[in-house]
């Protein structure tokens, strides 16, 4: 696998003016782009300054390379196999095969190369060796990791192949019902019972087990075999000596031989080549009733608190439940949950219930609480009291209501609007003398 490996340069570079640049750059083997880096520092710390050094050649010789314009310079490009050993010209690196070099000057006229692998190669035990990741053969958003010489892809799902170039699960692959999952390099199908194989295909009845030409059917989790008269057993795989014995006709159905096959004959409203098709054959009765043949037709037992013909009306759906009560079924029995403050079996028990409101007053609930809306006169909580409770008028009057206002009516002498005026009323009696009543009059 890959290594990297530091490489410590000390680059001294000799200019026109012996000007002397130390840099000192840590690399990375395979690291092309930071090799060529450090060769266009070289190059700009010992060309870029226009006023001490020399200016480019205009007529570019470029040794075992080609020239071209880089900018407002000539470089020389070196071909595969070659590195630039100075600016004007290029050398042969052997490297080996599928590497590059870059020469680097160790002193004033010496130079040490530095072999790489080429773009899309790593090292692999001193070789350079392709990158299977390099072509990005990994589609749909999915990871390339090296493995040995070859890749592997992690992909995203519900994608999935060697190249995740596939949704296995688009198509539904899966039969019968089975679920389809993306694995690494396809799909696999979780089967319902009894299904099995790779995408559910197979039922009990796909090995053919029924012998004799017996028709197979799936029943739950097993299978079923409908024997051809006078074969019997499980797979048919037995021979009876006489097909009516026992009797194969259901609901008391007559059978009688006809050359090789049985035949049954059926008693109204039977049918079926057995006499197994009845009333009850569909299930009419809903939520758990129970079906019984009555004549022609068939009866639901049905139960509670279920009712109707086929078992098929929920007490619930006539909602019973009265001031937006909630309606459930609760073993056999129905319950309203009721809003507060209403209660009962029907939630029908309100605060109003009872009529507290007297006197013709209205009730209504208002919140927890009840209300009552008095007629007039009547007034207090439950409109119990009216206004000649308590008699307003004095000396014995008598307080009646007339429309919404109250009346008194006096006794003589009395008079005024609560029979508060009498004879004594205007302090007849003088220098201190105290005023009686005497029958209509006063006397002091």
């Amino acid at each position: 696998m890959m290594r990297n490996t530091l490489v410590i340069l000390t680059c001294f570079v000799l200019s026109l003016y012996f000007v002397y640049i130390n840099a000192d750059l840590n690399l990375q083997e395979n690291d092309i782009n930071e090799i060529r880096n450090l060769q266009q520092n070289i190059d700009a710390y010992s060309f870029a300054d226009q006023d001490i050094h020399p200016p480019l050649r205009a007529d570019c010789d470029c040794k075992n390379g080609k020239c071209a314009n880089e900018g407002e310079k000539v470089v020389c490009k070196c071909p595969p196999g070659y590195g630039n050993y100075t600016q004007y010209s290029c050398r042969a690196c052997e490297c080996g095969p599928n590497k590059s070099c870059i020469w680097i000057e160790t002193g004033w006229f010496s130079s040490d190369k530095i072999c790489f692998c080429n773009t899309g190669y790593f090292v692999d035990n001193g070789k350079c060796i392709a990158d299977p990741c390099s072509s990005n053969p990994c589609k749909n958003g999915g990871s390339c990791a090296v493995s040995g010489s070859n890749f592997t892809c992690s992909c995203v799902k519900p994608y999935a192949g060697l190249t995740c170039e596939t949704m296995p699960c688009s198509k539904q692959p899966c039969k019968n019902g089975g679920t389809c999952n993306v694995g690494k390099i396809g799909f696999t199908c979780k089967c319902p019972s009894p299904f099995s194989g790779t995408k559910c295909e197979n039922d009990p009845c796909t090995s053919n087990p029924c012998q004799n030409n017996g028709t197979c059917k799936v029943d739950g989790q097993g299978y079923q075999c409908n024997c051809k008269k006078p074969f019997s057993g499980t797979n048919c795989e037995t021979v009876l000596a006489d097909p009516c014995t026992p009797n194969p006709c259901q609901n008391e159905g007559t059978c009688s031989v006809v050359g090789q096959d049985l035949k049954c004959s059926c008693k109204s409203p039977f049918k079926g080549n057995l006499c197994e098709i009845g009333p009850c054959s569909s299930n009419p009765c809903q939520n758990g009733g129970k079906c019984s043949v009555d004549g022609m037709n068939f009866e639901c037992e049905c139960r509670p608190p279920f009712k109707g013909n086929k078992c098929e009306i929920d007490p619930c759906t006539l909602n019973p439940c009265q001031n937006e009560g909630t309606c459930s079924v609760v073993g056999q029995d129905l319950k309203c949950s009721c809003k507060g403050p209403f209660k009962g079996n029907f939630c029908e028990i309100g605060l109003c219930s009872s009529n507290p409101c007297q006197n013709g007053g209205k009730c209504s609930v208002d919140g927890k609480n009840y209300k009552c809306e008095c007629k007039s006169p009547f007034k207090g909580k439950n409109c119990e009291t009216d206004s000649c409770t308590p008699n307003p008028c004095q000396n014995k009057g008598t307080c009646s209501v007339v429309g919404q206002d109250l009346k008194c009516s006096c006794k003589a002498p009395f008079k005024g609007n609560f029979c508060e005026i009498g004879p004594c009323s205007s302090n007849p009696c003088q220098n201190g003398g105290k005023c009686s009543m005497d029958r209509k009059n006063f006397k002091c």
